[in-house]
């Protein structure tokens, strides 16, 4: 019985405070695609919860477009690579990769013929490049720029045109093809974030760190006018520009947490939209697609809007950076942690997220561990927080970081990082006296294991609040680094550094098997199905793993699940939900 993926929940685009990021959108209107680690994720608006990824890059990706023709995609990353690939079957083949910059790539324009790609970034011996998507022929030249061009855009219609704009406050008029400088344009006085054609062609906009919009003649580039001269623009940096369908509005998002409508034909401001108030709700994105606006937070919640509006309609988010830490609460709710300190619980059904108030203060979340409908999470701060639906209950501090949390009867179990392990009930802490470098516990009921660095793993009976050791077990050569009762609690797994993983029973520490060993790295978690006969595993090969104690030789892996590496693996219900580097959940079901 294979595991196919049933539902991708997508991580948020990627952010830098102080750099734009490029939301873009497909023909059709209906899809947004960004850059998230080194995926790049194609996700829809009409149902944010329905999303897949392409995972061709081998570095951090920085931004994907649409051909207008729908059928490719051209996405660049950090190490100057462009990608063009199918974005219509499944397989999403590679069309071609080039190398048009020795540097990030920070935006990429497509001619309306759907043959010319212009990229632009942070060369090394170049800021830009424009080139044919099949062979790679030069058809053009970017130069004019000093410094980073951050932005490119290019006209659809013939005669073609092009710009682009750069930290070195110009923008460059181009006319091609193949394309060539005609003028330089100098009207801001910082740092140039954006430019945009209307769907028209009629005009372009430019948008920049000096709060200023210019509109130009889409075919002369000629300056028109600065929109909104007179009117209550941005007090910060303009970071992003996006006009509507009809080339009747622009949307602009800045750093001073405002997203403006601007009626280009009367020259005003017609709607602002306050996004919040601390530095996590500066807008660095945005995209109108159709009826669709979208707006991006520097925390990367992506915000939909609508013009005239005061606030948003609806705000999609999740992680966009590594998830470190995951559990599952009965009723079926995941909760999930990531390595920047945001906590979200999930609505497998409905594929949502709501973020836990209070629980990001700590820093990077180490562990997480469930019991019934509580969640105790182990953050940097060397406080344990609970959590109870989408809240923290109280807080209790460890006095050192926990690397690995358990539920054992009444009480928490946390191995701390300064090789102690802590017993928690209430706000009481007790250390007990271990001796030995711990580094992972699990429990059922009394019975507690703990995982070491010298290879073994002891069990105990928790009395009294004192550990009395049982049993040990000696069947790995590596450090102990994730352990799982059954929940009958009479079988132990225990998962090691170099990626095997050995089941053993409980009362007499026997082997049961010692088959269950595809994993090529650290096992970073295990957990068992009700059934006390599956079992699942995630490891830093970024494979998750279905085994069987009845049939050990049956294992069912789903390879490369996640990107980076999977952080962790359960079964809630009939399906298993996987969490990973990438920053997303995604949810397996047996294949027909």
């Amino acid at each position: 019985m294979a595991f196919e993926q049933k539902n991708y929940f997508a991580p948020l685009p990627a952010t830098t405070r102080g750099q734009p990021v490029r939301l873009t959108v497909d023909p059709t209107g209906t899809k947004v695609v960004y850059a998230s680690g080194k995926s790049i994720v194609v996700r829809s608006l009409e149902d944010p919860s329905q999303a897949w990824e392409y995972t061709g890059h081998t570095a951090p990706t920085t931004v994907a477009r649409f051909s207008p023709s729908g059928y490719y995609v051209a996405s660049g990353d950090s190490s100057g690579k462009v990608r063009i690939w199918d974005a219509v079957n499944d397989e999403h083949i590679l069309k071609s990769e080039f190398q048009p910059i020795a540097g990030r790539v920070t935006d990429i324009a497509w001619d309306g013929e759907s043959k010319r790609i212009m990229a632009v970034g942070d060369g090394k011996g170049g800021f830009g490049h424009v080139f044919t998507f099949d062979s790679g022929n030069s058809v053009g030249t970017v130069m004019g720029h000093s410094k980073v061009i951050n932005a490119c855009a290019m006209r659809q219609q013939r005669p073609f045109r092009a710009v682009t704009c750069s930290d070195d406050s110009t923008c460059v008029f181009y006319h091609g093809a193949p394309y060539k400088m005609a003028t330089v344009l100098r009207d801001h006085t910082g740092f140039v974030q954006d430019a945009q054609y209307a769907p028209s062609d009629e005009y372009f906009v430019t948008a920049g760190a000096d709060g200023k919009l210019f509109l130009y003649d889409g075919k002369s580039g000629e300056l028109v006018r600065q929109v909104g001269a007179q009117a209550q623009g941005h007090t910060g940096s303009i970071y992003a520009a996006a006009w509507s369908p009809d080339s009747s509005h622009v949307l602009t998002v800045s750093g001073d947490r405002t997203c403006k409508f601007w009626d280009i034909a009367a020259d005003k401001l017609v709607g602002t939209v306050e996004m919040g108030a601390g530095p996590e709700h500066m807008q660095v994105g945005c995209a109108w697609a159709g009826d669709h606006i979208v707006s991006l937070s520097l925390s990367g919640d992506l915000s939909l809007l609508r013009c005239g509006a005061a606030a948003p309609e609806r705000v999609v988010t999740g992680h966009q950076k590594s998830i470190t830490a995951a559990a599952a609460v009965t009723g079926g709710a995941l909760y999930t942690a990531s390595y920047d300190g945001r906590v979200c619980a999930w609505d497998l059904d409905a594929g949502t997220a709501s973020v836990v108030v209070g629980a990001g203060s700590g820093g990077a979340v180490e562990a997480a561990a469930a019991h019934g409908a509580t969640v105790a999470l182990a953050s940097q701060d060397n406080a344990l927080r609970f959590v109870a639906g989408e809240s923290v209950a109280r807080a209790v501090p460890l006095g050192a970081a926990a690397r690995s949390l358990a539920f054992a009867d009444d009480a928490v179990v946390a191995v701390l990082q300064d090789d102690a392990v802590a017993l928690v009930r209430g706000s009481n802490v007790e250390r007990l006296a271990i001796s030995g470098a711990v580094r992972t516990v699990a429990a059922r009921g009394t019975a507690v294991a703990i995982g070491f660095a010298d290879f073994h793993v002891q069990l105990y009976n928790l009395r009294n609040s004192q550990l009395e050791p049982t049993v040990s077990i000696a069947a790995h050569s590596r450090e102990i680094t994730a352990l799982a009762f059954s929940d009958d609690g009479t079988m132990l797994a225990s998962g090691d550094a170099g990626g095997k993983i050995v089941v053993s029973r409980t009362d007499d520490a026997s082997t049961v098997t010692t088959r269950w060993g595809a994993h090529t790295a650290r096992v970073y978690s295990i957990a068992w199905a009700a059934d006390g006969d599956r079992a699942v595993s995630a490891a830093l090969d970024g494979h998750v793993i279905v085994w069987s104690v009845s049939t050990p030789q049956h294992k069912h892996i789903v390879r490369n699940a996640h990107l980076g590496g999977a952080v962790a693996a359960c079964f809630v219900g009939a399906h298993v939900v996987s969490t990973g580097a990438d920053g997303a959940v995604k949810v397996w079901a047996a294949a027909a």
